[in-house]
């Protein structure tokens, strides 16, 4: 891990970890009440319980990863696939 970040790259990680990890946890509750087969009470149970540690994951992983634009890119990547999947879900029922 690279130990000498520029204020640019400081910047862009923190930005990666508030913002991007809290829109993936943000697609993935939703994505959890509105797919999975259960009552939405109970969907939204999983989706907040299930997600923390995925949020908790997420902000590591911008930390973590190589550049600030690399971590920008997986996370947002993941954030729409999870809102992909909730509007082929709202669009299909």
């Amino acid at each position: 891990m690279k130990h000498d970040w520029t204020t640019a790259e400081a910047w862009s990680k923190t930005g990666a970890v508030l913002l991007a990890s809290t829109a993936l946890y943000a697609a993935f509750c939703v994505f959890c009440v509105l797919v999975l087969p259960v009552r939405t009470s109970v969907g939204l149970a999983v989706g907040a319980l299930v997600g923390v540690p995925l949020w908790i994951a997420a902000m590591c992983y911008a930390v973590l990863a190589r550049t600030p634009l690399r971590a920008w890119l997986i996370l947002t990547g993941l954030t729409l696939f999870f809102a992909g999947g909730t509007a082929v879900a709202v669009v299909v029922t």
